[in-house]
């Protein structure tokens, strides 16, 4: 009777605890990692116990299923922190690279210059004489190609070749978008190009891209017009396209402008993409800035530290350093400029040495003119422009009209 109940198969009379344990780990084991490996030692011991247990243990089902979810779940572990692994190497990638690009200039020459329109005849400017027009590109395709440029040609008529010319962006930006020019009209502003051209030079107003909305949207839609002006300006190389374009301009629709007597300048923001345009265009003959921003990492230190300022304004970090002056100073070849007022609460003194130590290393035709009142506006215009005016003047080697 036993010898003929003993080939009857054995009914299990417990369930491995070691099978439920790998079958639970197993799974939690997609949310903590170490217990997805616990599933699997549990799974691999527990079915080695119910193999050998003659058939007293049983559970080999739930150790399989716990083995299949230990190893599912380290899988999944290691290709998670691969992805990151990977994230965090292309990151470090991306971060030495932009790193090593913001020291680098803008690559005008890989942007392309557009067709410009011929100039118009335009309006004279009473009692002075002066003629100023205003031209419009329309394209919207790229940086650069939608813009307005403002021509003063002062009073005669002159013979071709003969005139230097003035660059001159409008001022007035924040240094993280552009600038617009508004329409020729009686209410069109001059008070920064006119007295060039009363004294006798061409001169050339542009507009840059990405100028900034009229505030009166709402703050959403105020932020979306923020990004976007940036990102416009940002491909503009901080204006610097503008720049070019506008100096491809005169080369080829100002046939009065001699081509080696071009000048940039400007007040503020525009005074500091005059410093840019001079360290990325050999060309120019000469730069005038009025109180600049030479540090612009340092102007914006307060912004740069923010959290999720990436988020708002991508790549600020690195085209805060790529738009300063203070970083291309030593690119800088043609002679420069420099106005401050020392009671300007806008454009701080600071940077002034390190910028001119920086410049003069290779080029010692820096000046620096200094005044004591007038703050960052009136400065300008009462004494900044006539000296940038006689400094011109100096430059060219004879006394304009």
């Amino acid at each position: 009777m036993n010898s003929q109940q003993s080939n009857y198969p054995q009914v299990p009379r417990e369930t491995s605890g070691l099978a439920i344990a790998s079958l639970v780990t197993g799974l939690v084991g997609f949310c903590v990692p170490i217990l997805g490996l616990a599933g699997v030692i549990c799974g691999h011991l527990s079915l080695s116990k119910i193999r050998k247990s003659g058939g007293t243990i049983g559970g080999g089902g739930l150790a399989v299923g716990g083995l299949v979810t230990g190893y599912l779940s380290l899988a999944f572990w290691i290709l998670y922190l691969g992805v990151i692994i990977f994230g965090l190497v292309t990151i470090d990638r991306m971060d030495r690279e932009s790193k090593e690009e913001a020291g680098l200039p803008f690559p005008l020459g890989s942007i392309e210059i557009p067709g410009f329109p011929s100039l118009p005849e335009g309006q004279v400017i009473e009692p002075s004489g002066v003629r100023v027009s205003q031209v419009e590109l329309v394209a919207h395709d790229g940086p650069g190609r939608a813009m307005s440029m403002r021509v003063y040609l002062p009073k005669g008529d002159p013979a071709p070749g003969s005139l230097p010319c003035v660059l001159i962006a409008p001022a007035g930006s924040n240094l993280l978008s552009g600038a617009g020019l508004d329409p020729l009209d009686d209410d069109a502003y001059h008070l920064e190009a006119l007295p060039y051209a009363e004294a006798g030079f061409a001169v050339v107003l542009y507009s840059i891209d990405g100028g900034d909305s009229d505030g009166e949207a709402a703050d959403e839609q105020k932020n979306e017009e923020m990004m976007r002006a940036y990102e416009a300006f940002r491909a503009a190389g901080a204006g610097t396209v503008n720049g070019r374009n506008a100096f491809e301009f005169v080369l080829r629709r100002m046939p009065v402008v001699d081509p080696g007597r071009v000048y940039a300048a400007g007040h503020s923001s525009a005074a500091t993409l005059a410093l840019l345009m001079a360290a990325h265009e050999p060309r120019l003959k000469g730069c005038i800035a009025y109180a600049p921003a030479l540090d612009v990492e340092d102007h914006f230190s307060d912004i740069l530290t923010m959290p999720g300022v990436d988020g708002s304004l991508p790549g600020l970090k690195y085209f805060a350093k790529r738009s300063s002056p203070l970083t291309h100073a030593g690119r800088i070849q043609a002679p420069v400029f420099l106005f401050f007022a020392r009671d300007d609460e806008v454009a701080p003194l600071d940077p002034i040495e390190a910028f001119v130590g920086k410049v003069r290393v290779n080029n010692p035709d820096v000046t620096v003119k200094l005044v004591n009142e007038g703050g960052h506006y009136n400065s300008m215009i009462r004494e900044g422009i006539p000296a940038g005016i006689e400094w011109i003047r100096a430059q060219e080697g004879k006394a304009m009209p």
